[in-house]
């Protein structure tokens, strides 16, 4: 499965070139459910699990504080910021103890603009514990409270053959 690009996303970056610049300071949100047939359609019917930020800090949309970054590209690869520790806290929609499974991601820009919108930058992809998910992860169950750290996420544009 490859991550989808909203219409915001694909315009933004062919206008300045770089998704580091357009995905600055931007946050990374988990759901449940399933993943909408592309990144300009509403989250639909899911629950908000976790909301990644910097050392899972307080966000405000259109602020950098505590927005997530990415380093420069190596080999067409852009990687988390190796200076960014990305955290959150599972929202009260995970629930406590079994918790429940992320299954999607959404990575928002820096403005978090929710709901369909095809202005916003936005990429959307799957969660799950084999290299087939665009995030990797030990244990996809988010519980209430707990923290998460994700330590690694690397973002690659596909070169076509």
């Amino acid at each position: 499965m490859a991550e989808k690009f909203s219409t915001g996303f694909v315009n933004k970056v062919n206008a300045t070139g770089s998704v580091k610049t357009v995905m600055a300071n931007g946050v990374l949100a988990w759901f449940d459910g399933t993943m909408p047939a592309n990144a300009d359609a509403t989250e639909g019917t899911v629950n908000l699990l976790a909301l990644f930020t910097v050392d899972a800090g307080a966000f405000t949309p259109g602020v950098a504080t505590n927005g997530l970054n990415m380093d420069a590209s190596v080999d067409g690869v852009l990687a988390k910021a190796a200076a960014e520790t990305w955290k959150a806290l599972g929202t009260a929609a995970a629930g406590p103890l079994p918790g429940t499974t992320a299954t999607w991601f959404r990575w928002y820009d820096n403005s978090y603009t929710t709901g369909a919108d095809t202005t916003s930058a936005r990429v959307d992809g799957q969660i799950g514990t084999t290299s087939s998910y665009e995030i990797q992860v030990a244990n996809a169950v988010v519980v209430e409270d707990n923290p998460i750290t994700l330590n690694e996420y690397n973002f690659t544009l596909q070169k076509s053959a």
